[in-house]
């Protein structure tokens, strides 16, 4: 095997053991957005902030439970006239992410905002018993 051939064989497994999870599904599987998950101390909430940029707000449907976070979605593929790709790097098609819990949530008290391409859910703890419901996701007003 000569150098070139060595060389483009090791770029090969490079780059296919270095892509991510979510660029290894076929464009038809749709994707996994990337999530943050913490506490926070000061306000006594789990936060779950979900990565969508180029979505609409319409676009994405929230489902929260006692120990569970669902959300749903899709990004359409932006088609034109004229346009030839040459590379497409970003994700498209149906999305469902769901994020199991460690503590029970109070779903009566979950808000949720979506701003700058970013999905943010405030679940205050759980005092009392709680049941799935869906969430209203309001959009921030840009300065």
């Amino acid at each position: 095997m000569g150098f070139e051939s060595f060389h483009d064989e090791v770029l090969r497994v490079f780059n296919d053991v270095c892509v991510p999870r979510g660029r290894q599904r076929s464009p038809a599987a749709g994707f996994c957005p990337p999530a943050d998950v913490y506490f926070e101390e000061p306000t006594n909430e789990i936060v779950v902030r979900l990565e969508l940029p180029g979505m609409e707000r319409d676009d994405i449907q929230l489902y929260v439970e006692r120990r569970q976070i669902t959300a749903r979605g899709r990004r359409e593929f932006p088609s034109g006239e004229g346009r030839v790709y040459q590379q497409v790097e970003m994700d498209y098609g149906a999305f469902e992410r769901r994020i199991r819990l460690a503590v029970d949530i109070d779903v009566n008290g979950t808000r949720a905002t979506y701003d700058g391409g970013i999905l943010e859910v405030r679940l205050p703890l759980l005092t009392q018993e709680g049941k799935t419901q869906q969430i209203p996701i309001k959009v921030e007003a840009q300065p």
